[in-house]
């Protein structure tokens, strides 16, 4: 796992030499959004009465609601596995965020990223936020970063495509974005949101090697230990949306894992039971052997060595993008989880998923 000392560096906020971890493990919940309205698909949308409603209970319950580069310096200062803290994002730039997100943001003065992607702006302006609009809403507490320019699956390689070309594609992609978002709102940090939230190792190469911090789609939460170049986030969107389920998300505790095997959550169309493992740091706020895991409509019970632990799926995956959950009571707060989620996209015969 990259240290997120790591992305300071990358991202400028601190001057660097040898990285020190701190000795906390507070955990920050990253909440995801895409449209904010009620004439939209539900299954991508918020309205803003809930997610004035996400924001009031944040208050409401003691969580400090900040911003991410704000979140990458607190998790290098000591502080409480207590902590509550929370961060707020957008994907896609949709213009009803500032059509209907716009009034809510005002009225509770909260920071929250935004992800765009500038040449579907041009594309198709009147379903996305112009320049404009984005400048307006960094006046209330926005940070605009980075979605790619096309919103392409990152990880699907072209017909007759070398790796190189691949590799070059998918740089310019992310680069050639980054570079007009900087030309229109001023140098910006580098902060990425996977499409689809789809990743592999070489995506993450790309996206390391380019100085990046790269947020994806899978639950949890994030904390010192975390991937930087996949910190997990959680949906509120649609019946996520829900507090009463969302509640237990948001309090929920990172792991601290160290190592995850299969390294990729690509998967070819023949491999529809995996298995996979993930190495911990310590194991001392849990009992292991409480620790449930949930695929589907199957509950599994990981086998544990040490503390690495190991889910083996019994019944196949779907075609297309699917996690596994696990998660453990915490011993010193007992009202509250660890979570950690598995992603897979799983290929057709063709090497491809749905949307």
């Amino acid at each position: 796992m990259r240290v997120l000392i790591i992305c300071l560096c990358w991202l400028g906020l601190l001057g660097c030499s040898e990285p020190v971890l701190a000795k906390s493990s507070a955990s920050i919940a990253v909440l995801q959004y895409h449209h904010i309205g009620d004439d939209t698909p539900r299954v991508t949308s918020v309205t803003a009465d809930e997610l004035a409603q996400h924001i009031e209970w944040l208050q409401e319950h003691d969580f400090d609601i900040v911003s991410i580069t704000d979140a990458l310096q607190l998790l290098q200062q000591p502080s409480p596995a207590t902590a509550k803290l929370a961060v707020l994002t957008i994907d896609d730039g949709w213009k009803n965020v500032y059509q209907n997100g716009l009034p809510v943001f005002k009225k509770y003065q909260v920071p929250f990223t935004v992800f765009v992607n500038p040449r579907l702006m041009r594309e198709a302006p009147n379903l996305y936020m112009n320049w404009q609009q984005l400048r307006e809403l960094q006046q209330y507490g926005a940070t605009i970063a980075n979605h790619t320019n096309s919103h392409d699956h990152l990880t699907w390689r072209r017909t007759d495509e070398s790796e190189s070309q691949w590799q070059q594609r998918i740089r310019a992609d992310i680069l050639d974005a980054q570079q007009e978002i900087d030309e229109a709102l001023g140098a910006q940090p580098k902060l990425l949101a996977y499409p689809y939230g789809e990743y592999d190792p070489a995506v993450e190469a790309i996206v390391e090697e380019a100085g990046f911090v790269a947020f994806a789609q899978h639950s949890g939460a994030w904390n010192r230990f975390s991937n930087s170049a996949a910190i997990p986030r959680f949906p509120a969107s649609a019946q996520y949306a829900d507090l009463r389920t969302l509640a237990t998300k948001i309090n929920s505790l990172a792991l601290p894992v160290t190592h995850i095997t299969p390294a990729s959550m690509v998967l070819k169309h023949d491999q529809s039971t995996p298995s996979f493992s993930v190495t911990l740091d310590h194991t001392d706020d849990f009992n292991p052997a409480q620790m449930n895991c949930f695929a589907g409509s199957s509950t599994l019970r990981p086998s544990w060595q040490g503390n690495t632990f190991t889910v083996e799926l019994s019944q196949p995956l779907p075609i297309g993008r699917s996690r596994v959950n696990c998660t453990v009571a915490s011993k010193s707060q007992p009202q509250r989880f660890y979570w950690y989620s598995q992603p897979f996209a799983r290929a057709d015969k063709n090497g491809r998923w749905p949307d």
